[in-house]
């Protein structure tokens, strides 16, 4: 047993995720003793790779945008990202593959982007530059008024800065419908909509605010691809974390929070030891914490039929593939899509089964970085949208089939012979993310960002019903994404620190709030 000998405090964080680091290595920064119980080998949890047979292959998030929130996190801890991460800009930002054989290449520089929707429909340059004209001033209440803002009380929410950016998101109809009022072709459309699958959700019932999305990857910050693979933001953090002496323990499964008289007072391993915390910030998806770690009467309003009743995000078939030749017509980033890709994506959310043509994203990172492969050998990571473990679909019976649905359509799109060149492959599935990185349902993405499932209404960073509790990672507030999750970290650190200090959340923590390319 382990008590609080710090000046400041003791910290425990439950999990290694993107979250968790952050709020790890800020705390640390400000003199907190942290330490982190991870019940995996390695750190990041989905941020982490597969490292074997000389490939280093990410396990999720590949796309990197919002490049200035790392800068800043880094600036924020006394640091330069630079000296941790080598970021380089993508451009193309990626190639979309259409059933018609068409394809887009999206830019970051405004004529080239221009001249490719000029070469796929002339008729919609002006429409997407009325889309732009009306698109930064709602990335920009939603950046300052909603995902830089803690949201643990109804007046957090219900004052006139909050409302005021409530009528400048604009959000009441779906990303798809609102795109559709400035662009005509279907191809564009889904160019500027299908980045709802980032979140997990189709972006026919998506809140329209996440336009944004398509405009921070074309307009704003663009693409950025972290030499060695997104892995290695999870690994410059821990790195940090070391270094300011914070304590990371692998293969730790946390199995309970330890909780007296509503107050959390640590949290007690599967070994059986109990270590003992002034503060435990719990980065366990948020559904699998009350559900897991958290014992009934202080789960507040998040019961088992409340938490069961709440929209989960797809899932995600994940072939993770090494090959002994290179396909040299691909770019970075490859995403084909369907011949109706509604159908596909209804198939998914509504009828909760394997669609009938697989939308694949595929990502080759040996493109621009040949140390994530041996020699002359590929990357190819796909990940197909698939529904989460809230349906009927017998995974170790249909998985092998399905398998052989999206080689054929790999090969078919170019990929030849690709079968007979895999020597290395490992498939994940929901059951594997469920069991391994414990996301409720499977589902890829934590839960889904519906209108009633953001901002005030997500589930909180602090705990209302136990005192030195809290909360991060995509099912809190702000949501889902890397950069997204690290801000979380951040409010959270301002959380924390504003309740051990009795100032005001505000005073306590500076985000970044201007956006640079």
């Amino acid at each position: 047993m382990k008590r609080n000998s710090s000046k400041k405090g003791k910290v425990i964080v439950v999990g290694a995720g993107a979250a968790g680091l952050s709020t790890a290595v800020q705390l640390a920064h400000q003199g907190w003793d942290v330490t982190i119980f991870e019940k995996e080998h390695t750190a990041g949890g989905r941020l982490s790779a597969i490292e074997a047979s000389g490939y280093t292959i990410d396990i999720g998030p590949t796309i990197l945008m919002m490049n200035d929130v790392f800068h800043q996190f880094f600036r924020e801890i006394d640091r330069n990202l630079e000296d941790y991460v080598d970021l380089v800009r993508l451009n193309p930002c990626y190639r979309l593959n259409f059933a018609d054989g068409t394809s887009i290449a999206p830019s970051t520089d405004l004529k080239e982007h221009l001249d490719e929707i000029r070469r796929i429909s002339p008729e919609d340059v002006d429409g997407y530059l009325k889309y732009l004209a009306q698109i930064n001033p709602r990335y920009l209440a939603a950046r300052h008024k909603f995902i830089e803002k803690n949201f643990n009380s109804l007046g957090d929410f219900l004052n006139v800065d909050t409302l005021v950016g409530m009528w400048q998101l604009k959000t009441l109809n779906s990303m798809y419908a609102d795109i559709s009022r400035y662009i005509k072709d279907e191809r564009l459309r889904i160019a500027l909509t299908f980045q709802a699958i980032y979140l997990g959700i189709s972006p026919y019932d998506a809140p329209s605010i996440y336009t944004i999305i398509a405009y921070v990857e074309h307009g704003l910050t663009g693409i950025w691809y972290p030499k060695g693979g997104m892995n290695a933001i999870s690994k410059a953090l821990v790195r940090v974390f070391e270094e300011q002496g914070g304590q990371l323990h692998l293969n730790q499964e946390v199995t309970q929070i330890v909780i007296e008289k509503g107050e959390a007072k640590g949290v007690k391993l599967a070994n059986g030891e109990i270590h003992y915390a002034d503060v435990v910030v719990s980065n366990m998806d948020f559904p699998m914490t009350m559900e897991k770690l958290i014992v009934e009467p202080y789960r507040g309003k998040y019961s088992a039929q409340k938490i069961q009743s709440m929209t989960n995000s797809c899932g995600a078939l994940m072939l993770y593939l090494g090959t002994n030749r290179r396909y040299e017509q691909m770019d970075v980033h490859n995403i084909y899509f369907t011949k109706s890709y509604k159908e596909t994506l209804d198939q998914i959310f509504k009828e909760k089964v394997f669609p009938d043509d697989p939308a694949l994203y595929v990502y080759s990172p040996t493109k621009i970085d040949p140390t994530v492969a041996p020699e002359g050998k590929e990357v190819i990571y796909v990940l197909c949208p698939v529904p989460n473990l809230d349906s009927s679909i017998n995974w170790q019976e249909s998985v092998p089939i399905y398998r052989e649905k999206i080689l054929d359509k790999l090969e078919r799109s170019g990929l030849t012979d690709l079968r007979k060149h895999i020597d290395f492959e490992r498939i994940y599935t929901p059951e594997t993310f469920n069991a391994r990185f414990n996301t409720y349902q499977g589902s890829g993405f934590g839960l889904a960002p519906t209108l009633f499932q953001s901002g005030y209404f997500r589930p909180h960073i602090k705990s209302k019903d136990v005192s030195n509790l809290y909360f991060v990672g995509a099912s809190v507030h702000p949501g889902g994404g890397v950069p997204v999750v690290l801000v979380c970290g951040q409010l959270a650190t301002r959380q924390i620190m504003a309740d051990k200090q009795g100032s005001s959340v505000e005073q306590t923590y500076s985000v970044a709030t201007t956006a640079k390319a």
